[in-house]
């Protein structure tokens, strides 16, 4: 390989985008009263017009960019309203969590679990002594 075949394959390599910057996309949620009068909750993003970039092979039109995740948010919630309004959120559980994990890595077992183990033998043994 000649000097300016190697300087040549640098520049090129140089003009390569790394890394793609991140679509923006209406956030937040909105909502519409239909021809019956419910209100729906919808999300801004499948609000807008539909990708111009379509297949021509007849499929589906694509959503806009950001409607499927807002959707998949949507029907994940507890409460739809928390979508347009959040609510003070209460103490984590963390108790039981850090219990569990503590016997994880202890190998600790509670009066609970001895008796349960003990139970668990006792019929072990009453089973094979009818065998």
């Amino acid at each position: 390989m000649n000097v300016a075949s190697v300087v040549l394959f640098g520049a090129l390599l140089a003009g390569c985008q790394t890394h793609l910057e991140p679509r923006e996309y209406p956030k937040g949620y909105g909502t519409l009263t239909g021809t019956d009068g419910r209100t729906l909750l919808v999300p801004q993003a499948c609000l807008e017009p539909v990708v111009l970039d379509q297949p021509s092979d007849g499929s589906a039109p694509m959503l806009p960019p950001g409607c499927a995740n807002s959707l998949n948010l949507l029907q994940m919630v507890e409460r739809r309203e928390d979508l347009l309004e959040g609510r003070q959120t209460g103490p984590a559980m963390a108790a039981p969590v850090g219990r569990a994990a503590q016997l994880y890595l202890n190998g600790v077992q509670t009066e609970e679990q001895r008796r349960r183990q003990q139970e668990q033998q006792s019929q072990t043994d009453t089973r094979r002594g009818a065998q």
